[in-house]
Order: C-alpha cells, then sequence, then structure tokens
C-alpha cells in the first residue's frame, strides 16, 4: 500500500466500516447505505455509492456490487480500493479500475455459506471519500435464525460491552428460545436480559458482556446459542481487548449534502488507534431498541487518528424524527435526537 497523508489514511480505516442507512421511512430492514469523510472534506470529488445486485442472497451464491463516481473517471482511470468485514465475501482484486471516462465499474461478488444471518460490510474508497453498503447473507433454511448486532466488541480489560442478539422465525413457529454463551476466556461473562425470549420466538435481548481487569489483551471468539430445547442456532460474538481507551468526544449533527440534511456525527479521540465502531439509527427520539431503523460499523475495527471525522446515515435524509447511538469501543454518545440537533 502507497504511503498516504492523514487524511487519507482515515479514509482507508473508515473503507473497513460495515455501513447502514434505510430509505423510505417505513419499518424494514436497513439497506446499509453510509458515507464518510475527512472533517473538513476538501469537496473533491469521489465515490458517491456503492449498489448490490442484489443485496440479500443465500451464503455461497454470488451478486454484484457497482461503484458509482461523482464524475468521470481522469485519463489513466480510478483506482477505488474495496474492502470487506468478514471473510464470508472476498473481493478480488482488492483495487478495481474505473476506465477513464467512465463514472461506474461492476464486478462480480462471490460468498461463502454462513451458519447464521450475516451482515457483510462493503464499502469503497477513492480520494478522500468512502461509501458502502451492505450484504445480507442468509444460512440455509432453518426453523429460527439469530444475529448479533455488532459481532465485535471492543474494549478496555476491566470494562464492559454490550451488544443486541436478534432472533426470527418463519411463520407458524411456536417456541420459547433460550439464550446461552460459550468458549468463554477465563474472566469474561456475558449476561442476557431477557435470558428467554418468549413464544412464538421472534426477539431481542440485551447481551452484556463483563471482562476482569487481569484478562490479557488480544482477540476471543465467543458463541451465543439459542435453542427451543430440539433444535439450536449459534453466532459467533468477537471480543477485541486493548489497552487505551479512545477517549472519544461525540457530536450528533445534521450532514448538508446536495439540498439535503443526514443523520450524521462529528467526532474525535483523545488517544488515536484501533478501535472497534458501531452507529445505529433509530425512529422516534429516545433510541429504543425496538425501533430499530438502521446501522453500520458492526464493530468493525477503525484506525482513527488526532483529528475530527465526519459519518452519516445515507438514506434517511431530512427524517428528524430519528436519533442515533455512536460508539468508539468501549465509549458510547447519549441517544442523539435528530429533532433538536445542530448542523455539523
Amino acid at each position: 500500500m502507497p504511503i498516504l497523508n492523514k487524511s487519507t489514511q482515515f479514509l482507508v480505516a473508515a473503507a473497513l466500516v460495515c455501513l447502514a442507512g434505510c430509505g423510505t421511512g417505513s419499518q424494514q430492514a436497513g439497506s446499509g447505505n453510509f458515507a464518510g469523510t475527512v472533517a473538513p472534506s476538501s469537496g473533491a470529488a469521489g465515490v458517491t455509492n456503492v449498489i448490490l445486485s442484489p443485496p440479500h442472497v443465500t451464503g455461497g451464491a454470488a451478486t454484484e456490487v457497482t461503484v458509482n463516481l461523482a464524475q468521470p473517471a481522469p485519463e489513466g482511470g480510478a483506482d477505488v480500493q474495496l474492502t470487506t468485514s468478514d471473510a464470508s465475501v472476498l473481493v478480488l482484486p482488492a483495487t478495481v479500475r474505473v476506465p477513464a471516462g467512465e463514472t461506474s465499474v461492476t464486478i462480480p461478488l462471490p460468498t461463502s455459506v454462513v451458519a447464521a444471518v450475516t451482515t457483510v460490510g462493503i464499502s469503497a474508497l477513492y480520494g478522500e471519500t468512502v461509501a458502502g453498503t451492505a450484504l445480507s447473507l442468509a444460512p440455509p433454511p432453518s426453523t429460527f435464525t439469530i444475529a448479533l448486532s455488532p459481532s465485535t466488541v471492543g474494549m478496555a480489560p476491566g470494562h464492559s460491552g454490550s451488544t443486541t442478539v436478534t432472533t426470527t422465525v418463519p411463520s407458524g413457529y411456536k417456541h420459547a428460545l433460550t439464550l446461552t454463551a460459550s468458549n468463554l476466556p477465563a474472566g469474561v461473562s456475558i449476561t442476557f436480559n431477557p435470558t428467554t425470549i418468549p413464544s412464538p420466538g421472534a426477539g431481542t435481548s440485551k447481551a452484556t458482556i463483563a471482562v476482569q481487569s487481569g484478562v490479557k489483551v488480544g482477540t476471543y471468539s465467543m458463541y451465543v446459542k439459542a435453542s427451543d430445547g430440539a433444535t439450536s442456532r449459534t453466532a459467533t460474538l468477537t471480543l477485541k481487548l486493548q489497552i487505551k481507551n479512545p477517549g472519544a468526544k461525540f457530536q450528533g449533527c445534521w450532514y448538508k449534502q446536495n439540498g439535503n440534511r443526514y443523520q450524521g456525527v462529528d467526532l474525535s479521540v483523545a488517544n488515536p488507534g484501533t478501535y472497534a465502531f458501531n452507529a445505529t439509527l433509530y425512529y422516534g427520539a429516545t433510541c429504543n431498541p425496538s425501533n430499530w431503523a438502521d446501522e453500520f460499523g458492526y464493530g468493525t475495527p477503525l484506525n482513527f487518528g488526532g483529528f475530527n471525522y465526519i459519518f452519516w446515515f445515507a438514506d434517511f435524509h431530512d427524517q428528524a424524527d430519528t436519533s442515533a447511538i455512536w460508539q468508539i469501543g468501549p465509549d458510547s454518545s447519549k441517544c442523539v435526537s435528530y429533532a433538536t440537533a445542530p448542523d455539523c
């Protein structure tokens, strides 16, 4: 990788973000669209969006990814870096070229079979801009599914974090599901609230991860299982322990672009480093988990330097009756109500 200036180094990190956004105001699954830039941006042209066709596939099937630029590629073409947040989707080659004079490029995107519903961030970096979307991978048909949001949680030893467990069931399924955790390293515990998702089995539970101060730094894979007594499904929870805390500061704000406003955040960290990142958008002003609207980041580790960044949800423009929580490692913003948030 060539040596990059600070602004571009941020965007290489930001290109690892797993995505967010939902577009219509109805409570449906998010499209995964997001955008970000160094703050303030130079205003240079760059990547505008990333589109998947289709955006939902069964693991093992292929999709196509299209990267769109704001203006035609210069002489010699535009080299766009592509990254994904999960090994179930690999972009080969990692750099694709938009031909000179063209504004987009489309490449096939193979996937691998997954054991649980998996959301994979697909990000594109060009110049001082980054954009992306999310690919939803489904496991082979089963009686129910389990998913974690985020699936990666970062913190320092001696702290705690959380993730949301979501179970979905097919029509006609009516069983309570009990949640348990396994493969926990010594000094790490996980508690669920609630421990049992009542019949018919579709619902959410908050999983709190507590880490004692003596646990060694590193990356640990743990498992969260939902069981109806006869059938079980498991999701992987990745715990990333690091020494430093980010000392993050968050200012929820409206990001203005092309005459629209987008739910965003202006953020900085006191201790530069690599931290898990996540952003969750809700309908309404109170960040009620039952009113989940969309998400990006999903706990993907990002390298934050000593300057400000702006991230924003791409598809809920001008919808003031929304709220969000932004997280960097163990640091979390208060609930941001966009009914009263200032402009970035």
